[in-house]
């Protein structure tokens, strides 16, 4: 009887418990208050009824299955209204549990004071893209635990020559960096303080100066984004030692010299886009020999010699460029004008032609070219372009002038008689 009545209480207990879970499922703990009032000081609550953590994919927040209240753990803020502030107290209110932070189209007055040291000790995500009107490079930079950092399409507020290093100076957690078309001015740092950086854009700033050898110590880095700002100089000789880049962008900038010979030593680089920059000299061979390039981009460059591609390399290749380089050309023998886009032919001494207008005619003479193995005959008495030479024509002309003397005397002696 004790045994029975032992076994019944075990059941009890355990539907009650099972009760207790469906209903603790059903009835989950209400956001913290606190931070509930800054959700809705951010212009959150206006949208929503409730908790602004329940439901479905359109939610802005994402919270915890704390208790006795839940908490937030990140914040999306998009398409906010332009009379919203980010203000101290409501990212104080958030900050002990806030992880993730972001900004997304939305014009927002950016926060006055700097973030409060719970929000600076623990936040590991910040975005902001078209947001904020203005961000304080310095408000930035009391961020030191972020692992990722996007700041795209807003201003930033410095007035330091090493922007960029006033802003990661502390930041030695940094594994994705990206501040592009952020009005960022100075110079790339000498000394880069976040060692396990994989992700760094930069683009679309006005950073100067040359690109530091230093940069090879981010010996991780897999994606290196530089385009569109006013950086010169040579591209580093050792860029090489970062073997795990998969994506090189140097485009639109003032860079000069050749393409670094170090390149070949990157098994894993597909993207390579050098375009809208100075570099001149021929383009090396062993670019070809490279397994993994999937997009080259060499146009707007003072490149010469011949393209040295094969057509089975370039058809390979799912973005080729090579248009406006004057002196560059390819021989006709080894690629096609639909292969080489924009390049003009090479002659017989290796030398860019113009090519003929678009007639039936001469359509027809540029099939019959000869790269360079035509007879020497045909330089005798006609240029490259198939009419009379200069001398010849000078000849002529003499000739003719010389005839018109003799004519204009013997009648003016027969006048005189």
């Amino acid at each position: 009887m004790a045994a029975a009545s032992r076994l019944l209480l075990l059941l009890l207990v355990r539907v009650a418990a099972t009760v207790s879970f469906a209903l603790g499922l059903a009835g989950r703990a209400q956001l913290d208050p606190q931070q509930l009032l800054a959700l809705r000081a951010l212009g959150l609550g206006a949208r929503r009824a409730g908790d602004p953590c329940d439901a479905d994919g359109a939610v802005a927040a994402s919270c915890d299955a704390g208790a006795p209240f839940r908490r937030v753990t990140s914040l999306v803020l998009t398409n906010c209204s332009d009379t919203t502030s980010v203000s101290a107290a409501a990212l104080e209110a958030l900050a002990p549990s806030l992880r993730a932070l972001a900004f997304s189209d939305c014009p927002a007055a950016p926060p006055r004071l700097l973030p409060p040291e719970q929000l600076a000790a623990g936040l590991l995500s910040f975005s902001c893209t078209a947001s904020l009107r203005r961000l304080s490079a310095v408000w930035l930079s009391r961020l030191a635990n972020l692992t990722e950092l996007t700041v795209a399409n807003t201003p930033l507020a410095t007035g330091s020559p090493s922007e960029l290093a006033v802003v990661i100076s502390h930041m030695d957690h940094l594994t994705r960096l990206t501040i592009s078309n952020g009005n960022l001015s100075g110079f790339l740092p000498h000394h880069w303080h976040c060692p396990n950086l994989t992700h760094l854009d930069l683009s679309g700033n006005r950073i100067a100066g040359a690109i530091p050898d230093t940069i090879t110590h981010l010996g991780g880095i897999t994606h290196l984004n530089l385009s569109s700002n006013v950086l010169n100089g040579q591209i580093p000789t050792h860029i090489g030692d970062l073997i795990w880049l998969t994506a090189v962008d140097l485009s639109n900038n003032s860079l000069s010299g050749g393409i670094p010979e170090t390149f070949s030593t990157l098994p894993e680089l597909e993207v390579l886009n050098l375009g809208s920059n100075r570099l001149n000299g021929s383009i090396p061979p062993f670019l070809s020999e490279m397994s993994g390039l999937k997009e080259l981009n060499l146009e707007n460059n003072d490149f010469d010699g011949v393209v040295p591609f094969s057509a089975r390399f370039l058809s390979r290749l799912r973005v080729f460029r090579a248009a406006g380089n004057g002196k560059l050309c390819y021989n006709r023998s080894v690629l096609s004008a639909e292969v080489a886009v924009g390049v003009a032919p090479c002659d017989k001494y290796g030398f860019p032609v113009t090519a003929p207008p678009a007639t039936a005619q001469s359509e027809k003479s540029t099939a019959d070219y000869d790269d360079g193995g035509s007879d020497g005959d045909a330089d005798g008495g006609a240029d490259a372009g198939g009419g009379p030479s200069a001398v010849v024509l000078g000849l002529a002309i003499g000739l003719s002038c010389l005839a018109f003397v003799v004519i204009l005397v013997v009648c003016l002696c027969k006048v005189c008689r």
